[in-house]
């Protein structure tokens, strides 16, 4: 009869411990204590199928993403550093970080609106040329966001919200965000984004993780293979802004067909050649403001995969150019073309291109964006 019961015991814990593994969780870790003093929490978000999204609330920073490969094998496919002092000082600022008020760049950090014009501060100057990048000295990733877990059925999720106020880094209107990232038991990582204003002011915020579907230490991500929904890109000044929208026929700018990135990087055109290799602004197809799809990239050893999907019009992919030695994150120091960048955005410098779908928010409108990062296997 002991036996039996001990027997019983066994199969009553392993059918506990089965159930525990297939439930979907949402856990918090303390991560560090900035410069400033504020306490930063890490939230590890695992679905159904034990595959884990790592964030924290400084800078809406993305840590880590484990997904399998087509062995069921797990990997961290995001580049980063391992401790909070590196993702406040590190020399690749914007790993995994939020990027706004506005993504990228706006060339000489001036625009105006209704005839007024505003001065934002100028963190770059490319060829001696100064701009604003990726929302200035001080953007959305280097401030601490308010979060709070929330799931939706079997989605996982977690709310980061602040106040952007008026005048920061030269902005107009006290700008009230909501940013949701949400993690599918499908394993797709979908970020809400939503803003409001009192004054009227532009809006363009987007994400900055850089991908390695090998791993984070996975090399070169040249071998990647990519597709994208897109017939023209925008090609660049001297200093990364845009000059002029030119069709990708004929150049090595052309994946409406699957190619790895390797294929034709040997052969570079005029915009490749400014900007050293592959960092580019593909114009997506079809634009209307709803979700639709943008772009698969695939890595054929591991068999992982990204379909990008989108309510942007613009998507834009740097594939590590500035990587190198001198920087140190997770695994030790990093490679040029380590990761890749799918960076989801209205396009660059459009205060300058009234061609361009605006990028204006007006106090009586609300700001909304969204985009999927939809992870896979291809068998």
């Amino acid at each position: 009869m002991n036996r039996l019961f001990y027997v019983l015991f066994l199969a009553v814990l392993a059918t506990a411990c089965t159930n525990r593994a297939a439930t979907s969780r949402i856990a918090t870790e303390f991560y560090g204590i900035t410069r400033e003093g504020d306490t930063v929490t890490q939230y590890t978000l695992t679905n159904v199928s034990g595959a884990q999204i790592k964030v924290i609330d400084y800078g809406c920073r993305v840590t880590n993403i484990i997904v399998p490969d087509r062995e069921g094998k797990m990997a961290d496919v995001v580049l980063g550093y391992e401790n909070l002092k590196d993702y406040e000082t590190g020399s690749e600022r914007f790993f995994g970080a939020l990027l706004g008020r506005y993504a990228n760049r706006i060339a000489g950090g001036e625009f105006m609106i209704d005839s007024v014009r505003y001065q934002l501060s100028c963190n770059e100057a490319p060829n001696g040329h100064p701009g604003h990048l990726h929302g200035g000295t001080k953007g959305f990733d280097r401030v601490m966001w308010k979060a709070v877990p929330v799931e939706r059925h079997d989605t996982l999720g977690i709310i980061f919200t602040r106040r952007s106020p008026d005048g920061e880094e030269g902005y107009p209107g006290n700008l009230d965000c909501k940013v949701t990232y949400l993690w599918t038991p499908d394993n797709a990582w979908r970020i809400e984004y939503e803003a409001v204003t009192d004054q009227s002011t532009i809006v363009n915020m987007s994400q900055h993780c850089y991908f390695n579907l090998r791993g984070y230490d996975g090399g070169s991500v040249l071998n990647h293979i990519a597709q994208i929904d897109a017939d023209s890109v925008t090609v660049n000044t001297p200093w990364y802004v845009p000059a002029a929208v030119e069709s990708v026929t004929g150049s090595p700018l052309d994946f409406r067909t699957p190619h790895s990135f390797a294929e034709r990087a040997d052969r570079p055109n005029a915009h490749m050649k400014l900007m050293g290799g592959y960092s580019a602004n593909w114009i997506l197809r079809n634009y209307d403001g709803e979700l639709r799809y943008a772009a698969t990239i695939t890595e054929p050893q591991s068999g992982r995969r990204i379909e990008t999907y989108t309510t942007e019009p613009g998507l834009l992919i740097y594939t590590g150019i500035g990587l190198s030695e001198k920087i140190v994150g997770k695994g030790g120091t990093q490679r040029k073309y380590g990761g890749l960048i799918l960076e989801t955005i209205h396009h660059p410098d459009t205060p300058h291109h009234p061609e361009f779908p605006s990028c204006i928010l007006r106090p009586h409108e609300k700001y909304k964006s969204v985009t999927e990062y939809r992870f896979s296997v291809q068998k």
